[in-house]
Parts: C-alpha cells; sequence; structure tokens
C-alpha cells in the first residue's frame, strides 16, 4: 500500500488492546499503526494510559519512521502522526520541536503525497514548529498545492506570513509559487482560480491578527498573486469561479486598507479591481459583487477625504472609483456628493471633485487684478458685519427711542427716524458690495456650531466638537449659496 493509497477508515475496527499491540507492533506498517494510533484516540485509551509501555515503544517507532522510512510519504506521516500524538497528550508537545528538528535540516518532499487532509494539518503545524532557510518557500508551494484541506491551509498560510518581514513579502511568496503550478486537470484555470479564492480567504483571517507592516509594493503583489498565474495557464472557464475570485480579492484589499492606514490613500493598492473587472467581462460588473465593490468605494472616497483635507488631489484615486462603478457618470455623482458634504474641504479640492478635474490656472494679467481686488474683501466683510449689527440695533430701537423723544424731545424725533434709515440704506449698499464679491458671514454671534478648523479659530486653542461663535467667519460663496474658500476665519469658544 502506498501513501497515496491511504485513507483514514472513520470508523474503527480494532479494540483498544488490538490498537495497543498494533501501534507497537515494529513489524506494522506505517498505515497500520496510523490506523492504531485512530483506534487509540477515538477509545480515550490516550492520554490516560500515556505511559503504557505499547504507547512508549510506538511513539519512538514513529520518530525512527522519520528518519528511516524509504519512501518519503512514510517520512512525512510519522512528523503528521508525531505531531496527533503531541495534540493528545498535551504534555510531549514541550518536546516534539527538539526531536523533530532533525528532520527539517533539509528540504521535505511535498506534502501533497499524503492524501488525508488531516495529516497534511498536522506536517503544516509541525512546519509552523520549525525555523529553516527553505520553509517559506516550502510553506507557499505547500499553500498552492493545497486543493481543498482548508484546515492545512489556513496553518499553512499562518505559518508562511508569521516568517515574513511584511504582507508584501508574504503576497509576493503565494505569487511566485501559484505562477509555477500546472494542475493537471480539464480546466486548469478554474483548479488554480478555486485555490486563489481559498487562499485569499485564509489570508482574510491571518490578517486579523497579524501586526505586520505593509511592506513596498503591497498592491501590487496582491495583483501579482491574482493575475499572474491565470496568465500563464488560462482565465477559469465558469462564471462563478471568476466571480468568487474576484469577491475574495477585492474584500482582501478592502480588509487591508481598513487594518493599514498606511496604504489607504495608495492607488496601486486597488489595483487588482481592474483585473478583476476585466476577469468579469470587462464591461459592467456582476450584481453579486456589489456589497465588496460598495465597501472599496467607501474605502477609495475616505482616501479622497483624507487627502483632500491635506490640499491633496490625486487623479489617480478618482479614476479608481471609474473602476469601481459601472459607469463613470456613476463615478462623478460619488465625487460630486463627497464635496458636498464636507464643506471643511479646501475649495479647490471641492472644486476638482466637483468638476472632476483640476481648474485652468488664470492667466497673470487676470490673477493679478483678481489678487488686487480680493484685497478689499476682508474690509467688505467685516463692514458686512458691522452693518448687520448696527441695522438689527437700530430697527429694535426705532419705535421705543421714537415712543420716548414725541415725549421728552420731540424736535429730535425726525432727525432719529432719518438716522435709523439712513443706517439700513448703508447696510443694504454694503450687501449688494459683498454679494458682488460674492463675499457672506458663516455663523451668527452667540450660535453654537459644529467646530470646523477650516472656518474657525478657537480662543483657547482647544477645541471641542461645538463650540459658540464670537465672530463670524467671512467666505466666498458658491453658486448654490454654499460657503466656499474662506476669506478671514472666525472665532469660537
Amino acid at each position: 500500500m502506498s501513501m497515496q493509497d491511504h485513507q483514514p477508515t472513520g470508523t474503527p475496527r480494532l479494540s483498544p488492546d488490538e490498537a495497543l499491540v498494533q501501534f507497537a507492533d515494529a513489524q506494522a506498517s506505517p498505515e497500520m499503526r496510523s490506523d492504531a494510533l485512530t483506534a487509540l484516540i477515538t477509545a480515550k485509551v490516550l492520554p490516560k494510559q500515556a505511559d503504557h509501555p505499547a504507547i512508549s515503544a510506538g511513539r519512538l517507532l514513529l520518530l525512527r519512521q522519520i528518519f528511516d522510512a524509504v519512501e518519503p510519504g512514510y517520512r512525512l506521516l510519522g512528523i503528521a502522526e508525531s505531531v496527533r500524538l503531541a495534540q493528545v497528550v498535551k504534555r510531549w508537545s514541550t518536546d516534539l520541536a527538539a526531536q523533530l528538528r532533525p528532520a527539517f535540516t533539509a528540504e521535505l518532499p511535498t506534502m501533497q503525497l499524503m492524501a488525508s487532509a488531516d495529516d497534511r494539518l498536522n506536517m503544516a503545524r509541525a512546519c509552523a514548529l520549525m525555523e529553516a532557510a527553505w520553509l517559506p518557500s516550502y510553506l507557499a508551494r505547500s499553500v498552492a498545492e493545497e486543493e481543498a484541506g482548508e484546515k492545512a491551509r489556513a496553518e499553512l498560510v499562518a505559518a508562511l506570513f508569521a516568517r515574513q518581514p511584511n504582507l508584501a513579502a508574504g503576497f509576493s511568496a503565494l505569487a511566485r509559487a501559484f505562477a509555477a503550478q500546472r494542475p493537471d486537470t480539464e480546466a486548469p484555470g478554474d483548479t488554480i482560480a478555486r485555490r486563489l479564492t481559498r487562499t485569499l480567504s485564509s489570508v482574510r483571517e491571518v490578517l486579523l491578527d497579524n501586526e505586520l507592516e505593509a511592506g513596498d509594493g503591497l498592491g501590487a503583489a496582491i495583483h501579482d498573486l491574482v493575475a499572474s498565474p491565470l496568465v500563464e495557464i488560462g482565465r477559469p472557464q465558469e462564471d462563478k469561479v471568476r466571480v468568487d475570485l474576484s469577491r475574495e480579492a477585492l474584500l482582501t484589499v478592502h480588509d487591508l486598507v481598513r487594518t493599514r492606514i498606511s496604504v489607504v490613500a495608495d492607488a496601486e493598492m486597488y489595483r487588482v479591481a481592474s483585473y478583476c473587472r476585466r476577469l468579469c467581462g470587462g464591461s459592467v460588473w456582476p450584481r453579486e459583487l456589489k456589497r465588496p465593490l460598495d465597501r472599496l468605494t467607501a474605502d477609495v472616497t475616505e482616501a479622497i477625504l483624507l487627502l483632500g483635507r491635506q490640499g491633496q488631489c490625486h487623479q489617480s484615486l478618482i479614476d479608481q472609483l471609474d473602476v469601481l462603478c459601472d459607469h463613470p457618470e456613476r463615478a462623478r455623482v460619488v465625487a460630486k456628493d463627497l464635496a458636498a458634504k464636507h464643506p471643511e474641504l479646501p475649495e479647490e479640492v471641492r472644486d476638482w471633485l466637483d468638476r472632476g478635474r483640476r481648474r485652468v490656472v488664470k492667466m497673470a494679467s487676470d490673477a493679478a487684478l483678481e489678487a488686487a481686488a480680493s484685497n478689499a474683501d476682508e474690509s467688505i466683510g467685516l463692514a458686512l458685519q458691522a452693518a448687520r449689527q448696527v441695522r438689527q440695533a437700530g430697527e429694535s430701537i426705532r419705535a421705543p427711542l421714537a415712543a420716548s423723544l414725541e415725549i421728552y424731545e420731540p424736535n429730535l424725533a425726525p432727525a432719529a427716524a432719518e438716522l435709523i434709515d439712513r443706517v439700513r440704506v448703508l447696510a443694504v449698499q454694503i450687501e449688494q458690495a459683498a454679494q458682488l464679491r460674492g463675499l457672506g458671514l458663516f455663523g451668527t454671534v452667540g450660535e453654537e456650531v459644529d467646530t470646523s478648523m477650516k472656518f474657525f479659530n478657537t480662543t483657547t486653542g482647544e477645541s471641542r466638537p461645538r463650540m459658540t461663535v464670537l465672530q463670524p467667519a467671512i467666505v466666498r460663496l458658491r453658486a448654490d449659496g454654499t460657503p466656499g474658500e474662506v476669506v478671514t476665519k472666525g472665532l469660537v469658544q
């Protein structure tokens, strides 16, 4: 019987006594010893009888099998069974690494010599205990070769990333391993795509607890992992396979930009989305991918917002919206909504989002004229604020002042009324001058507003979510009447 023929029986046929005898029999085949160990574990003989002479003898035979077996698969099985035994008898785990270390001085045969996924899982656990120069590439290749042993794959992925300096290196190692695969199946593209899908799912689980830095070229490494293997052997034939792979690739990017803030604004991180769109047909995205696409769209818009608050306009991120949205018009709507919902953004950034491109700089002569005219804007804005206050004060005292003067100083009543009227006319003229310059006030004295450093300075230097306006901000109004560029910041406390 070869290793490829060996499969666990599922239901042990041996009694505990028979299993003890067979486990300790030096003439028993590796498969028979494995079946005996299964029977002992199922009958719960271990760990209570771990010190039984037969158990000790069988344990030594397993270790001897690792180094003496001629067939490579039996060597691997000896390692896997030793790990399985230590999983049941926990106190043996302490010595396990030291006992297995000599077997890892040279690269081991492929895990695929073991037909049982449980054996490959225990072999992966053994690799996780070891350190060797050849182990990272061996682990990556084992991940790429794994077909359906999901627990083994997860253990291999965790062990691989634990031996990498950063995430980019881990993805690159996987990309190289997958690119070398040539599965002997009717649809090799579908075979590799399914393995990639399952691998990305395992990687996403590892990312939850992994604290590795992103590393240089993380976005390119993810793209290479997904695209390079399929370029070599051809794209998947089944629609579901293509959709499943695209979903995991998009969600992997989402998980990364959410947990590694340093890469959220790197447009290269989203590069794999372009490949996934081509993989799925290139025209419009499948409806099944709406949820991951919505998540990535939110990630990109947050990256645009993050950079925009620093006055930066990255066109490459806007281009990513075109990829994630089915139509360019939808991407424009997303950008416009971002500008409308965030008045605190610098005006040139909002204008860029609203127009979809940077505004062309004015000619020098026009710019010079505008600069000269804008010098008066702050004065006009301050005059506007004073005019509104004076006008409000005049209207509030008009009636009581007129009544008092009629009684005590009737000769002054006409002059007082004329003064209040002239104040109102002056206020109207200042309002018109401010309107011609597109100026307005943001905030009202005494009003409690959401604190925005774009519009206000604080009197104390401390900032709270909501503060009271002491002096309104002077702003240039947009076409829709909303505040845009700040001419002079107001004060809040």
